[in-house]
C-alpha cells in the first residue's frame, strides 16, 4: 500500500461494494426464475440506485467521514459515485426490454432528471474536475457571469426529486414489489437517506454559528482577509483545529445566503486556545481570493454583517495526532513538513502558527507565482525566525525534486495545499523517494 492511502482505498471499497450487497443478495434470492435473464439488468439498476443513495448521504458532509477521509476527499468520491450510478443506470435501461407506461416513465425521468443535474453540477460544482480539466474551468468562469452558485446549489437538490421518481419506479414493477425482503431494504434505506438528510438540514440551521465580520482588508491581489467574531453561545461553544475550514453564509447579504467553504488561518480550542489571537472571545480569520460570485463581494463586506458558520471541518490535525499516537510514549513528536503554494497555504498557516513554538520540527515551505500573490509573508518569517525547530522558506517558483526532496526525512509526516498539479507534482516527488502515501495529506481547496 505504498502509493495507495489505506484509509481512501477502504472507503472506496465500501461504498463501491458492501453497500450494494444487501439489496443484491435478497433481489437475487427472491427473482422469479421466469426473469432469470434479465437479473444482471435488474442488478445494475439496484448498483445504480444504493450508489446515488450514498452520493446522497456524503453531500451532507457527515463528520465521521470528514474525520476519516477528509471532506475533499468525502466530495470527491460523492461526485464519482453519482457519475457511476448514472452510467450503471443507463446501461440497465438499455439492457431491460420495454415495460408499462408508467414503469417507463418514472424510471426515464428519474434517469435524465439525474443526467441534467450531473452535467451541471460538473461544471459548477465539481472543483475536483475543473482543476483537472482546463476547457472545463473556463466554461465555469464563463457562466458564471450568468448563473450565481446559489442556483446551483438549488438545483443540485433536484437529485432528491429524481430519487423519488425512482422509488416510484421500482414500487409499481409488481414482481419486484413481490419481493418483501428486497422492498423492505429499499425502503428502508431510502428513508434512513432522506430522513438523514432532512435532519442536516435542520441541524446545520439550529446549530450554525453566529457573528459578525469584524474586519476586511487586502492581503495581495485580489485576496483579503476576512475577520469573523462570534458572539453569544457560539463564542463559549466554539472550537477548530489548526488547518481547519468552515462553510460560512452572509444571511444579510444579497447573493451570499448559501454556505461557502473556506480555511482557517487560525485554531481556537476555548480556554486552551492555540490561536493568533489575544482577545478571550475567538475570532476566525480566513484569506479569501476573488474568484467567483461569493468571492468577488468579500472585499466589500462592512464590519458589523452578520455571519452564519458551520462549525468547522478538517482532517489535517487529526492526521497528525494519528501518527504522533503511532509513535507511542518516543520524546520526539512526529516532525511535520508544511508544503503549500498561492491561496491553498491558508490551512498550512494554521497549523504553523499552532506548532511553531512547541519544540516539534516543522519546515514549512511556500511557493507562489510572484511576489504579490504572497501573503502573510513578514508574520511567516517572523515565525521562522523565532523559532530554532522552525525553518520557513518562501520562493516565487514551482516545486520541483530540487526543493521537494531535501526536506525528506525520517518519521516525518507531509502536509499539502494548494493548486491541483503542485498537489499532484509534490505528490509523485514524495512517492518516487520511497515517502509512504500513508503518511501524505492534502486537501484540495478546489472542492
Amino acid at each position: 500500500m505504498k502509493h495507495i492511502n489505506t484509509t481512501v482505498a477502504l472507503a472506496w471499497s465500501v461504498v463501491l461494494f458492501v453497500v450494494p450487497l444487501p439489496l443484491l443478495a435478497t433481489l437475487a434470492a427472491g427473482l422469479p426464475a421466469l426473469y432469470a435473464n434479465e437479473l444482471f439488468g435488474i442488478e445494475l439498476g439496484v448498483i445504480a440506485y444504493t450508489w446515488m443513495l450514498a452520493a446522497v448521504y456524503l453531500a451532507c458532509r457527515p463528520r465521521w467521514v470528514d474525520r476519516t477521509v477528509g471532506l475533499p476527499t468525502m466530495y470527491m468520491i460523492h461526485g464519482v459515485l453519482a457519475i457511476l450510478a448514472i452510467a450503471f443506470a443507463f446501461m440497465h435501461q438499455s439492457l431491460l426490454p420495454g415495460a408499462g407506461a408508467l414503469i417507463g416513465l418514472t424510471g426515464h425521468a428519474g434517469l435524465y432528471l439525474f443526467m441534467g443535474v450531473a452535467v451541471w453540477s460538473l461544471v459548477f460544482m465539481a472543483g475536483w474536475l475543473t482543476a483537472r480539466v482546463r476547457w472545463l474551468a473556463q466554461l465555469k468562469r464563463v457562466l458564471e457571469r450568468l448563473f450565481r452558485h446559489e442556483m446551483s446549489v438549488w438545483l443540485h437538490r433536484l437529485n432528491l426529486v429524481a430519487i423519488v421518481l425512482i422509488v416510484l419506479h421500482v414500487h409499481v414493477i409488481d414482481y419486484i414489489a413481490a419481493i418483501k425482503p428486497f422492498i423492505f431494504l429499499f425502503d428502508v434505506m431510502t428513508i434512513a437517506v432522506f430522513a438523514y438528510y432532512v435532519w442536516s438540514m435542520i441541524n446545520r440551521r439550529a446549530y450554525a454559528l453566529q457573528g459578525h465580520v469584524v474586519s476586511v482588508r487586502p492581503l495581495a491581489d485580489r485576496v483579503s482577509e476576512l475577520r469573523i467574531g462570534l458572539v453569544g453561545r457560539s463564542a463559549a461553544d466554539a472550537r477548530w483545529n489548526p488547518g481547519d475550514f468552515a462553510f460560512i453564509a452572509f444571511p444579510g447579504e444579497r447573493g451570499m445566503h448559501e454556505y461557502h467553504p473556506f480555511s482557517l488561518t487560525n485554531s481556537w480550542s476555548g480556554a486552551a486556545a492555540v490561536s493568533s489571537n489575544t482577545n478571550s472571545s475567538p475570532t476566525m480569520n480566513f484569506a479569501i481570493r476573488a474568484d467567483g460570485d461569493f468571492t468577488s463581494r468579500i472585499a466589500s463586506l462592512k464590519p458589523g454583517a452578520d455571519v452564519r458558520i458551520i462549525p468547522p471541518y478538517g482532517r489535517y490535525a487529526e492526521f497528525i495526532r494519528e501518527h504522533d499516537a503511532q509513535r507511542g510514549k518516543a520524546d520526539v513528536e512526529t516532525p511535520l513538513v508544511l508544503i503549500g503554494g498561492g491561496i491553498g497555504i491558508t490551512p498550512l498557516i494554521g497549523i504553523l502558527t499552532a506548532y511553531a513554538g512547541t519544540g516539534r520540527i516543522v519546515d514549512f515551505f511556500y511557493t507562489a507565482r510572484g511576489e504579490h500573490d504572497i501573503i502573510y509573508r513578514n508574520e511567516l518569517e517572523q515565525i521562522g525566525a523565532s523559532s530554532p525547530t522552525v525553518r520557513v522558506r518562501i520562493q516565487t517558483q514551482r516545486p520541483s525534486e530540487q526543493t521537494i526532496a531535501p526536506m525528506i526525512r525520517p518519521g516525518a509526516i507531509y502536509l499539502i495545499a494548494g493548486p491541483h498539479g503542485m498537489l499532484v507534482t509534490v505528490r509523485r516527488i514524495l512517492l518516487a523517494h520511497g515517502v509512504a502515501a500513508d503518511d501524505i495529506y492534502y486537501e484540495p481547496f478546489a472542492m
